[in-house]
């Protein structure tokens, strides 16, 4: 058993070890309190679409990432700012319903964020992948999932994805029930 003297300084030792971890995040926590986006722009030239079903969404990719990056970001984006946020698509892949059920492939969508801060310098670069569609663990939900799902749902959630993870990376992760406060609100 441990004794008191034991917890208080296991407590501590932890409490120590939180504070001297260091933020991973490149931009410092007061850039980000004051980061107010002039504009997002996306960009899916030389992307590779892994798929038939990727190469249909190949005209869609930058509008409809750039749309929901302006719905995840729009309490930042503002007349008169001066940050820019530059985003570019690397690789898509929609795998249908039947070929994910059965583990043969998986949806993904990967790219690049760039901030660039109100003098143009580069301030922070984020790597960001989001897979969607899992295998099924037993035959039943292989079917199931094979009929259930679809290569445009995947992209849905893929978009959806891609926007949120961006902002947890940009910004921090928000607090429980933060997001849709944030969103009511807008």
């Amino acid at each position: 058993m441990l004794d008191r003297r034991t917890l208080i300084a296991l407590g501590l030792a932890g409490l120590l070890a939180a504070c001297g971890t260091p933020d991973p995040n490149p931009l410092s926590r007061a850039a980000r309190g004051e980061m107010q986006l002039a504009d997002i722009e996306v960009t899916a030239q030389g992307a590779g679409f892994e798929s038939g079903a990727a190469r249909d969404y190949a005209s869609r990719i930058a509008p409809d990432l750039d749309a929901a990056l302006s719905r995840e970001f729009a309490d930042r984006l503002e007349r008169g700012g001066q940050w820019r946020m530059l985003v570019e698509v690397s690789r898509l892949n929609l795998a249908g319903g039947t070929a994910t059920a059965l583990g043969r492939d998986q949806s993904r969508l990967s790219g690049a964020v760039r901030v660039i801060d109100p003098a143009g310098a580069l301030r922070a670069s984020y790597t960001i992948q989001v897979l969607a569609g899992e295998a099924a663990e037993s035959r039943t939900g292989t079917l199931l999932g094979a009929v259930a799902n679809s290569a445009r749902g995947y992209y849905r959630e893929l978009v959806a994805g891609f926007a949120r993870d961006a902002r947890a990376q940009v910004l921090g992760a928000d607090l429980p029930g933060q997001r849709m406060v944030r969103r009511i609100s807008n």
